[in-house]
Parts: C-alpha cells; structure tokens; sequence
C-alpha cells in the first residue's frame, strides 16, 4: 500500500534542483571549497540548527531524520532514460523502466496528473522498505492520534527512513498508554516540491500495482488538503484504481483488467471487514461501561478479529491497527460515485474533488 512520508518541514523551493543540490536551503549557495560530501553534511547541520530554534528538541529530532533520509535518496536519482540507454540490466527491469516512462506521460496527457520529471527519474536503495510509519491511537479510541508538520499539516502516521527510530518512537507512544501500529512505507509524496523518483524496491511489483504506485502518489501532487489525510489518501486510492482501469484499457492491456479488478475486490472485501471491526470498537467505546469491563470486551473482541479478519502481518491487532484502512480507504466509495457520475472525467473529478476537500472536514 504506498504510503506518504511528508518532509517538506525545509522552507525551500526545490523545484528543478538537480543531484545533490535537490536538498539545498534558500539562499545557501553551492561552494566550490567545500566538497560535495561536505556540502551535504554541512547542509543537513544547517537544518538540524534551523528546526531546533522553530520546533524543538523532540520534533526536530524527527525532523532531521526526515531530512537525512530524504536528501539520500533524492541525491542519488538518475534519468531513466539515462539508465535504459547506458547500463545492462535484466529483461525484466528494462521492461519495467519503459512501461513507467509510457505511463508517467499517460498520466499527464490522460488523467490529467502534473506534467514534471516524478516518476523519470531512478534511485537506489538498499533497504527491503523505504521506510516505517508509525500510527496510534488512545486505549480506548479508533480514532487516530495526529501529528501537526509544516506545510503537511497534521497527518495520522509519523514516517521514519529507519525502522530502529520507528519502533523508538512506538514504543515511548505505547508507555503513554496508547496502542501503536508500525508497518512499512512503499513510497513516499513530496507534493510536487521535488521530482519524485522510482525506487529500485519499486521494480519487485508487477505491472498493475506499480502503475498503481506511481498514479497513487501524482494524485496526491494534483490534490492535497492540508490537514486531512483520510480525504487525501482515499482521494489518491480512487485515482490510482480508475487512473490504472483507463491506463490498462487505452494501451492493449486489456487482458490484466479482471486480474486488477479481482485484486481490489480481494483487497475491499478484507477492508470491509475490518472497517467493520473498527466500528465494533468504537460502539464498545462509546458505551459507558467502566474502563475494567471495557478492557475486558475490548481483549474478546480483538481476539475475535483476529479469526475473522487474520493476524496483521506487522505488529499486533489494536485500536492503531485499524487507521490505516480507515484513512486509505472509506471514502472511497464516495469518490468513485463522484467520478461516475461525472462520466470518469477526471479534470472535473478533480475540481469537484477540491470543491468538496475545502467545504468539508473528514
């Protein structure tokens, strides 16, 4: 499922920086007696100082990691086009890096996604995962604790490129008296700021879910309400699923329609149950029973989820388990009535869309 680690807390403007140069502050110019490494250190000293004396100690520490991580990877990004004329590679991956140049210029001339270099552009990393998130919630409560961000605002999941700082900050969230849930990040949006880049962990996924990927997280440049990361991911999940249907149709994939029908079927038919359970939960909290027989009910109640709905592949079943299906996927079924009844226009789709994002709160 990709996910979005915001990290635009760096009062810059990237837009066109190329190589390591992508991570530069305003006004801190490039100089020729410091050497590139240099530069970069120097550079996410600067930052780290900066967010300190605005943010604090706590949330500039996270912060920083952001920034450490997110100049790692924009630094290392390479043309596609670059690696698909200069290196040997496999069949498969050569495959792979055309398919997501014919697709990135189908977004933009389809469905209408932002025209810029995301998505041409390859970095690698050597990691499984990208990153972690970290989701929470209180003891007694499906709805999410939040974390306010610059620009961002406040999102539901905080995002590390480590999982060894991810699993630190849950576990001091957890000793609060709050369940938490960590699980892996895929991908990540910078809103348009940068030129997001394909991972080399991207190249693992088939066609359907890569193309997926890459129109989930365009969507999120084309539209995103600050603040409001169920609007924002629902709203990117029904992009990337139609955006995917019209991708597969317009260019003799039809055969791969039903497998991708098939796989979100699969996928809405465990969400519906689980969105299910998360409403169980939130009656049982509701009901004014004392916190003793609450924690009772709660305990009998997971372990029948777990039958239900199976073990999460990631940590534990709890209250923070159920908000990342919650944020990515009830709205949904709105959005896609929406898109409908406006014949699958999508440039309507998202003026409507934006409309609704800056009228309503959800």
């Amino acid at each position: 499922m990709p996910n979005v680690l915001y990290i635009r807390a760096v009062p810059n403007d990237p837009r066109g920086a190329r190589g390591s140069g992508a991570c530069e502050p305003r006004g801190v110019e490039n100089r020729s007696i410091v050497s590139g490494r240099g530069r970069a250190i120097l550079r996410i000293f600067f930052y780290i100082i900066m967010l300190t004396s605005i943010y604090g100690c706590s949330t500039a520490s996270f912060l920083s990691q952001a920034v450490t991580g997110h100049c790692r990877v924009m630094s290392s990004r390479v043309s596609i086009e670059k690696i698909i004329r200069e290196k040997e590679l496999d069949s498969l991956s050569r495959d792979k890096l055309r398919m997501i140049l014919e697709l990135r210029e189908f977004a933009s001339a389809e469905l209408g996604l932002p025209r810029n270099k995301s998505y041409t552009r390859f970095s690698e990393i050597k990691e499984e995962y990208l990153g972690w998130n970290v989701y929470a919630a209180p003891k007694f409560s499906v709805e999410p604790i939040t974390w306010s961000f610059p620009i961002a605002g406040r999102v539901v999941y905080r995002g590390y490129f480590s999982k060894e700082g991810a699993l630190k900050f849950a576990k001091k969230t957890e000793e609060e008296g709050n369940d938490v849930y960590v699980s892996p990040i895929s991908a990540y949006s910078t809103l348009g700021w940068y030129d997001d880049p394909v991972l080399s962990s991207h190249l693992r996924l088939d066609e359907i879910r890569l193309a997926g990927l890459i129109i989930h997280e365009l969507a999120h440049q084309q539209l995103y309400i600050k603040g409001d990361s169920r609007f924002n991911e629902s709203f990117a999940v029904t992009v990337e699923r139609a955006g995917v249907l019209r991708w597969l149709k317009s260019t003799g994939r039809e055969n791969r329609i039903a497998e991708a029908v098939k796989m979100w079927e699969q996928q809405d038919a465990t969400n519906s149950k689980m969105l299910d359970a998360r409403s169980r939960l939130n009656d049982l909290y509701q009901s004014g029973i004392t916190p003793a027989s609450m924690t009772q009910k709660k305990d009998s109640l997971l372990k029948a989820f777990v039958g239900e709905i199976g073990r999460p592949r990631f940590g534990e079943m709890n209250n923070a388990f159920f908000v990342p299906v919650n944020t990515y996927y009830s709205m949904v079924p709105k959005f896609q009535s929406m898109l409908d009844s406006l014949g699958g226009d999508f440039r309507k789709f998202y003026r409507e869309a934006e409309v609704l994002g800056k009228r309503e709160k959800f």
